[in-house]
């Protein structure tokens, strides 16, 4: 059973209607979820995830899609989660992020949203 750990490293990728994926550059500053035909990928980087059979998140309050948790393919050990930021995060400035797997919360990671 995995223990769900910290999530300390994380990027943005957001995704245009057309499917153009775009690499959010600096997630020290607030994250802008664009326009309404865009959709927005929290990618969340940890260990204990892999082998989990239930994850989900809140963000700030607010139940976000888990696109993917797993291994993350490139480095060993390394495991990835991609989160779906719902709209309704828009303006909502700094907001925790609770990462839970198998009943098993993360340490809590805080996100900004433009």
């Amino acid at each position: 059973m995995p223990a769900a750990a910290g999530c300390p490293l994380r990027s943005g990728l957001r995704v245009s209607a057309e499917g153009i994926q775009t690499q959010l550059p600096d997630l020290t500053t607030p994250i802008d979820l664009g326009p309404e035909t865009d959709q927005v990928f929290l990618l969340l980087f940890g260990t204990g995830i892999r082998g989990g059979t239930n994850a989900s998140i809140k963000i700030g309050g607010v139940d976000a899609e888990v696109a993917y948790a797993g291994a993350q393919g490139g480095l060993v050990g390394l495991d990835q989660v991609n989160v779906k930021l719902p709209r309704a995060l828009i303006g909502r400035g700094e907001v925790d992020l609770v990462l839970t797997v198998d009943g098993k919360a993360a340490n809590n990671v805080r996100v900004r949203i433009k």
